[in-house]
């Protein structure tokens, strides 16, 4: 069903409504799964919880929260009008991978790592919904059985290239493994070719960011007269742009697809 036809019915009023008290009590649940999860969640293998993350202060409800419940309360809405009527299981779940995502990009932002935890859970969804979409036959999501596994290739696949190209050029890890899982994670569900539109987005934002970071450090330091290494100081957690990717995948995904299959047209 088309989204004004949808909003045009009862059913569709008060599902989209009600997404707005679903996203706020979501994140109020990403804040307190993120306060209360153990310490060792958001340690490297064999690393020691600092006191900071022994507090159990590590999100506010008046700083991560206030944007959470924003995505959040936005990205219900967005999603409950892409998968409407007959496609409730479509948008439950990826409301759950949403969420997900969400507590991924900011784990990585604040602490520069992605929780395993987090990623088996995707992965578990990500899976869930691609094998309801490929037994119910609505090949929504997947086109062919083999598309899940070959978006598990391509997604871990391109993050331990980056990975190796950054060791050969830089002498060191080029992203996290954690990266490397979570785009695995994430390809179970986008498969192909969406695995590949997800990529290109994150990489895009990814750099449009870096250039802005780069741009205001320079300006910074030029004020101030502060020569210290600008790329030091300007380091980007890869996770959150393949968070960013996926969620913006899901909410515009015939968009996504339409402007995907227009570009493969000119060809």
């Amino acid at each position: 069903m088309s989204i004004i036809d949808y909003l045009h019915t009862a059913s569709g009023i008060i599902w989209t409504v009600s997404c707005i008290p679903f996203g706020l009590l979501l994140s109020w649940l990403a804040v307190l799964i993120i306060n209360k999860m153990p310490a060792k969640w958001l340690c490297d293998y064999g690393e020691e919880p600092s006191e900071e993350l022994l507090d159990g202060k590590r999100a506010d409800f008046k700083k991560e929260g206030v944007v959470m419940a924003i995505i959040f309360c936005a990205g219900l809405v967005m999603c409950r009008l892409q998968f409407n009527r007959g496609f409730d299981t479509y948008f439950i779940v990826l409301s759950l991978i949403i969420f997900f995502a969400v507590m991924t990009a900011v784990c990585d932002i604040k602490y520069m790592i992605i929780p395993d935890q987090f990623t088996i859970a995707l992965g578990i969804l990500s899976a869930a919904v691609s094998i309801y979409d490929i037994i119910r036959g609505f090949r929504i999501l997947h086109m062919e059985w083999w598309s899940p596994l070959l978006g598990i290739a391509i997604g871990g696949g391109a993050m331990m290239i980056i990975d190796l190209i950054g060791m050969l050029v830089y002498k060191k890890d080029g992203i996290g493994f954690g990266d490397v899982k979570l785009f695995a994670a994430i390809g179970i569900l986008t498969g192909f070719p969406g695995t590949i539109y997800v990529f290109i987005l994150s990489l895009v934002t990814a750099t449009v960011c870096f250039i802005v970071i780069i741009a205001q450090s320079k300006i910074r330091s030029h004020r101030n007269e502060d020569q210290e290494d600008v790329s030091a100081k300007s380091y980007l957690a890869f996770g959150p742009y393949i968070s960013a990717a996926v969620a913006g995948y899901i909410l515009f995904f015939d968009t996504v697809h339409y402007l995907a299959n227009l570009y493969i047209q000119l060809f």
